[in-house]
């Protein structure tokens, strides 16, 4: 599957993960300001999508995991998004997760939608475990 380990990101545009009808707004003339690093070389255009929700419980505790895709990264089965970043701080410490998302899942109206499953960082003797849809989104 999807297996990788990478960093998030805050996003333009983003969906708030427990406000999800809010949206946040663009200032006009300011940018998304990512590092080359973070872009994997140069800005890309495009748009981005809301990751949020619970890990596995493993060690009696789960953790939350709310963030931002990058944008698209084209691929031959289609556009991907990378996701990256640390779970909330629970059960007194964090994980740390990486992945790309599977390519496009198509919805209703033009929107589409990403599968992820990703494998945390070990910390504290134990790893979790992130599986889930990003939120909808049109490209």
């Amino acid at each position: 599957m999807y297996h990788h380990y990478a960093r998030q990101f805050p996003g333009y545009g983003a969906y708030h993960p427990v406000h999800p009808n809010w949206q946040q707004e663009k200032i006009p003339g300011e940018r998304n300001e990512m590092t080359q690093a973070q872009t994997g070389g140069g800005e890309r255009q495009g748009h981005t999508h809301a990751h949020y929700g619970s890990t596995t419980c493993n060690d009696k505790h789960n953790h939350l995991h709310p963030g931002v895709t990058s944008t698209p990264i084209e691929t031959q089965e289609g556009h991907v998004h990378k996701i990256w970043g640390n779970t909330t701080f629970d059960d007194g410490h964090i994980h740390y997760y990486e992945a790309h998302t599977s390519p496009p899942i198509s919805l209703p109206n033009g929107y589409h939608t990403h599968y992820v499953e990703i494998k945390t960082t070990e910390n504290d003797g134990h790893t979790h475990t992130i599986k889930g849809f990003t939120r909808a989104s049109k490209s």
